[in-house]
């Protein structure tokens, strides 16, 4: 069977329709966009801020992105907009299968490592994730009383913006709380040894609130298929 061939554009990643999506619901400087994907997009797809200047002057140049001197007082900058073919361009990626979820969660390998280490690191690696956790939740606090003041730079997209913070706010939480009680267990062990802790960990298994298959099998489970799709393009490369 031949492979499905990719709809993108040549050149085009994840990064470059990130960036043409902030573009779709309102122009923006450079700096702007930076500042709006600290807001919102570094949580789904992080990216260096001078990725993201390359970015949009690449885009420029392909005609997908428009760009416009204006003057705040005697100081230029440039703001960026996108042109109808760059919403073309958009238009056909929403057609397009969307990529499997995915998480960059370093904490998640440094506890999966952690017996190559000491009890003290790995609660150092929880208590910061639960600092984070917090402190994320803090801000999202933030924007939802900005758009209920009726003051959010994009008020308009309130509609859309409260689900994906509703997305946010979920996922720290659940976060948060397994930090926390990962702490609790962790800091009742003596050490990061497997001794005494086998049943433990098996009543934790019986607890998870997921789906088994409901009678025993000697078959070792396969990640399903739709985490097997091909991730869009340049989304494993991108800087």
């Amino acid at each position: 069977m031949s492979r499905p061939r990719d709809p993108a554009p040549p050149g085009l990643t994840t990064t470059s329709y990130a960036v043409l999506a902030q573009l779709a619901v309102h122009p923006w400087s450079t700096y702007e966009l930076a500042r709006q994907r600290v807001r919102y997009f570094r949580y789904v797809w992080p990216r260096a801020e001078s990725a993201i200047y390359r970015e949009v002057k690449r885009l420029a140049a392909m005609g997908l992105v428009a760009a416009k001197r204006e003057y705040v007082g005697k100081r230029p900058r440039t703001v960026y907009s996108i042109t109808e073919a760059g919403r073309q361009v958009l238009r056909e990626w929403l057609a397009t299968p969307v990529s499997p979820f995915a998480m960059d969660f370093e904490a998640m390998i440094r506890l999966f490592i952690a017996p190559l280490g000491t009890k003290e690191q790995l609660i150092a690696t929880l208590q910061q994730v639960r600092d984070d956790a917090q402190d994320m939740l803090r801000f999202g606090g933030a924007v939802k009383q900005e758009f209920l003041d009726g003051r959010a730079v994009l008020q308009d997209q309130v509609y859309i913006r409260a689900l994906a913070v509703d997305f946010f706010v979920s996922l720290l939480t659940t976060v948060d709380g397994w930090a926390e009680r990962t702490l609790a267990e962790i800091e009742g062990w003596e050490d990061l040894s497997p001794d005494g802790k086998h049943d433990r960990g098996l009543e934790i298994f019986a607890q998870l609130p997921a789906p088994t298959p409901g009678e025993p099998t000697d078959r070792t489970p396969v990640p399903p298929r739709t985490q097997r799709r091909r991730r869009s393009s340049g989304s494993s490369n991108t800087p």
